[in-house]
């Protein structure tokens, strides 16, 4: 048994393994070649719009590279007097968008290879949830905020390293970020198989029958909402494995994932509070926080809800 398992571990690893690396040197390459300029074109609307200052909009530009340093310019322009606190807050929680966008260069290397078209259904969403949640702060911003018409003259860019330079940067850069995801997926694949030869996930499914009717996601899916508390990448790993072993099909996985994000919310506050609260201090840390956070739970909730009707 624990042969088979290994054989069928290391068949699917074979698989997804080089897809992920080379996906990984790709985007660390991308982000070496300066491709987030080619955002600089959002500045001005969004801006204008949201009645927030020019610096504000460098701001959201920075974002696609450094969300921190983003929201710690936001914090001088605010210690300064330059900005007021509402706008610093609407400001912040725009900078989530980029880096959303940002962080496909984590995700897609690893959904991709591991669940096809349903990871890339699956980062659509989570884009989308993040492009929604941009559109509320945006409007809420046109009618809270002092109007105000800002000229953008051309925003001040790095230059972008040369070709050769960035791939040798990327695989420096992206040395790293493999090993971290395949000390994650090496065991989480080999106790997958293992544990699905043994009939565990059948008897967990009986287990967690009672729990499932307060979710709306297929009893198999539990355990990737479970993986998801403790490690995204592990909930991944075994959501590809369940797929690959028809136990869950595309829809079911994306269903599943979604729900995991809204049952989780809470948990990934030991992620934003130390960087808001590091950065604003913990009243208006906090304060961004939970607008931030609770747009996003409500939109993700609306999505779902929507993606359940249709399917």
């Amino acid at each position: 048994m624990l042969l088979t398992a290994f054989t069928h571990s290391a068949e699917y690893l074979l698989k997804t393994g080089p897809a992920i690396v080379l996906g990984v040197i790709l985007a660390e390459l991308l982000v070496s070649l300066g491709w987030f300029y080619k955002f600089d074109f959002l500045v001005k609307p969004v801006t204008n719009y949201a009645n927030l200052r020019k610096e504000c909009g460098v701001g959201f530009l920075t974002a696609f590279a450094s969300t921190s340093s983003a929201n710690a310019s936001l914090k001088s322009m605010y210690d300064e007097g330059i900005i007021k606190e509402d706008e610093l807050i609407i400001a912040s929680v725009l900078n989530s968008f980029p880096a959303i966008v940002m962080h496909w260069r984590s995700l897609l290397p690893i959904l991709v290879p591991l669940l096809g078209t349903t990871g890339i259904v699956y980062v659509g969403l989570i884009t989308l949830v993040g492009f929604v949640k941009t559109l509320i702060v945006l409007i809420a911003g046109h009618f809270l905020l002092e109007k105000k018409e800002v000229n953008f003259e051309d925003l001040e860019k790095e230059k972008p390293l040369e070709l050769k330079t960035a791939f040798k940067e990327s695989l420096v850069t992206s040395r790293k970020t493999i090993i971290r995801i395949f000390k994650v997926m090496i065991p989480v694949t080999i106790l997958v198989f293992i544990l699905t030869d043994l009939g565990v996930f059948d008897s967990l499914g009986s287990y967690l029958k009672p729990i499932s009717d307060y979710l709306p996601v297929p009893v198999e899916g539990l355990p990737v909402i479970a993986a998801l508390f403790a490690s995204r990448l592990a909930a991944y790993t075994l959501a590809a494995n369940l797929m690959e072993q028809g136990i869950l099909s595309g829809i079911e996985v994306i269903i599943v994932l979604l729900v995991g994000n809204i049952v989780t919310s809470l948990g990934s506050l030991r992620i934003y509070v130390p960087h808001y609260v590091g950065i604003f201090g913990p009243r208006i840390g906090m304060k961004t926080i939970l607008i931030s956070q609770t747009l996003r739970v409500f939109v993700m909730i609306g999505i779902t809800g929507f993606i359940l009707i249709v399917f």
